[in-house]
């Protein structure tokens, strides 16, 4: 996906800095700037763990939020009555990404890596909204293909500079790629191989110069929904 200067609000390095939200065109592994530090504030709970962690290892947690995630993503196509987002999520600051999937092909996603808003369940709102605004293949989304898409919720780790795509593992890792003017992000859970996702980056940000591109990667862990 691209990402403009006007449309973006996120985070780091050159263009990152003055964007900071990465609409994801293709789900990927390439994001970031050098010297950027991404928020990942959380409230810790009596028992010393944060919420993000609880979230990490409980399954109905998981599927509560892309549950929510659905939602708003229906209720947006107005397929669906407004929903509201699970109530442990207030208060919990988190950047992500939203990616939805009609089988293996990604028809909208949005996300960025600082936070935006004051908590989670505002986060995955504003990136739902972006993605089905910003990203050109949301464009055509009829009813059966929204009822059937399946949610990706990737919480980026913070994204650091590659000197080339075979530095990336797909399966595990996101990949950004930008030039002066965009950038294009691919989050894990789509390409199969790292020189795929960067061939589709330059592809779809309408670079035909890699010399004029910068590369990141990112670690990252994702929901996957089942809804």
């Amino acid at each position: 996906m691209r990402v403009s200067e006007k449309t973006c609000v996120t985070v780091c390095g050159s263009l990152l800095q003055k964007t900071g939200v990465v609409l994801v065109l293709l789900i990927s592994f390439f994001v970031s700037g050098p010297a950027v530090k991404c928020a990942f504030a959380d409230e810790a709970t009596a028992s010393g763990m944060t919420v993000m962690e609880r979230l990490r290892t409980d399954p109905w947690k998981q599927q509560a939020l892309a549950g929510y995630a659905k939602g708003v993503f229906l209720f947006l196509l107005g397929l669906a009555p407004p929903v509201s987002p699970p109530s442990w999520s207030r208060g919990v600051q988190r950047a992500c990404f939203v990616t939805f999937f009609s089988g293996r092909k990604v028809i909208a996603c949005s996300g960025g890596f600082r936070p935006r808003t004051a908590d989670l369940g505002g986060e995955i709102e504003a990136n739902v909204r972006q993605a089905l605004h910003l990203d050109p293949r949301a464009g055509g989304i009829d009813r059966k293909t929204a009822l059937q898409a399946r949610v990706l919720i990737t919480f980026p780790g913070e994204p650091r500079p590659v000197a080339c795509p075979d530095m990336i593992d797909p399966a595990r890792q996101g990949l950004f790629v930008e030039n002066d003017r965009f950038g294009v992000a691919i989050v894990p859970g789509e390409a199969k191989t790292a020189s795929w996702a960067y061939r589709e980056a330059l592809r779809r940000l309408g670079e035909p110069d890699p010399a004029a591109v910068r590369l990141y990667v990112f670690d990252s862990w994702a929901i996957s929904g089942i809804h």
